[in-house]
């Protein structure tokens, strides 16, 4: 009997490419984030998502091992799970969350990005009845349109939140919508939110950590105002930009491998899969894969990807189907039953990136890794 312990389809995760992925980052971030000019330059690094599909609790047991102090996830149950699995360090939640979470959020010594008076205030009731201080960062606004309050409200917020005794703002930080495309609005975001924190460090505000810089940002652009590097997608071996090769070497941690299920015969003229969108325009042999839309191997792969079976690239032919894809192995020599077919990684000399894979969907790899390492069991070398 198959079980999850067997799975026919899996992600498999190289914890030692986090590792130099982490080193290679955190060297990079000393020499953008000029620690020179400011002493208290760190890591905050993002693992939200689960990861992006690579495990979190497993990247940051890896992370924390390499000296790793701060964490970023998205929400209160992503905090919650990592700080149950014994974290004890600073776990910040990116994204906005509402009053009714604030039990949680001083429960489990969480750090919430804030932007909303309600939250701040729901906050500073539940740490006085714990008889503790709250740490929160202040989430500003200075041009991605999402979460945030306007960096032109934000000196009028955080006084607001200054005058609550029992919450203590640690950080402030903002987010670039555009710095893989806009270096000019990028820049003026910087000076945006440098000028703000100067503002209110006059007024006393006691801001110790300022960061505005993802992997894009880190990799783009230097600030030494800034002193907590936020790397999200690098740190699993992918770059948000092919030009930030020249800056760092990373290695992909996220391998997808998949089994033949069946080999056969489609003679000329039949058609393939559901909808017939594609025909045999002469005899073919194929392999009917074990990965499917309901893994994350997404229906827009239908005719456009390719898999590696026997170190050969092998052309998804017809719709991607829930469970299965098939692929013309026609070329790639004698197929076995229960031969590996690699979707993303090495085989032989050759390589599926999930860069690849972003190509052949018109999307980014961000979303090629969070979509098929959630969905699939992982196992971790």
């Amino acid at each position: 009997m198959i079980t999850m312990q067997h799975p026919l389809a899996f992600a498999e995760i190289d914890l030692k490419a986090i590792r130099h992925n982490f080193r290679a980052i955190r060297n990079l971030a000393f020499k953008q984030l000029e620690p020179k000019a400011n002493r208290d330059v760190d890591i905050l690094s993002v693992v939200k998502a689960d990861s992006y599909g690579h495990g979190m609790v497993d990247v940051a047991r890896v992370i924390e091992k390499e000296g790793g102090r701060f964490f970023a996830v998205s929400n209160v149950d992503e905090g919650i799970e990592l700080r149950c699995s014994g974290n004890k360090h600073r776990i910040i939640l990116l994204e906005a969350t509402l009053p009714e979470l604030a039990p949680a959020i001083v429960k489990y010594d969480l750090t919430p990005g804030i932007c909303t008076i309600e939250l701040a205030l729901a906050l500073d009731r539940e740490c006085r009845k714990a008889k503790k201080v709250g740490v929160v960062h202040v989430k500003v606004d200075t041009g991605m349109g999402r979460l945030g309050v306007w960096h032109q409200e934000a000196a009028v917020f955080v006084r607001a939140l200054m005058k609550l005794k029992n919450i203590r703002v640690e950080g402030i930080f903002t987010h670039f919508p555009v710095a893989d495309s806009n270096k000019d609005f990028t820049e003026q975001q910087m000076r945006d939110l440098v000028s703000l924190v100067a503002d209110l460090i006059q007024d006393g505000v006691p801001f110790r950590y300022v960061h505005a810089a993802g992997s894009m940002g880190l990799g783009g652009y230097k600030n030494h105002f800034f002193n907590l590097a936020r790397p999200g997608v690098m740190l699993y071996g992918l770059y948000p930009d092919q030009s930030l090769q020249k800056k760092l070497i990373l290695k992909p941690a996220m391998s997808v491998k998949a089994r033949v299920l069946f080999v056969k015969t489609i003679h000329k003229g039949r058609g393939v899969s559901y909808g017939h969108t594609f025909y045999a325009k002469k005899d073919m042999t194929v392999a009917v894969v074990s990965i499917g839309y309901s893994d994350g191997y997404r229906r827009t792969f239908s005719n456009k990807s390719k898999m590696l079976i026997n170190g050969k690239f092998c052309p998804v032919v017809g719709r991607v189907t829930m469970d299965q894809t098939i692929v013309d192995v026609s070329h790639a020599g004698k197929v076995r039953l229960g031969a590996e077919a690699v979707v993303i990684g090495r085989q032989g000399k050759n390589t599926i990136s999930a860069d690849d894979l972003a190509h052949w969907a018109d999307t980014i790899n961000y979303e090629i890794a969070c979509n098929i390492g959630n969905r699939l069991a992982r196992q971790y070398v």
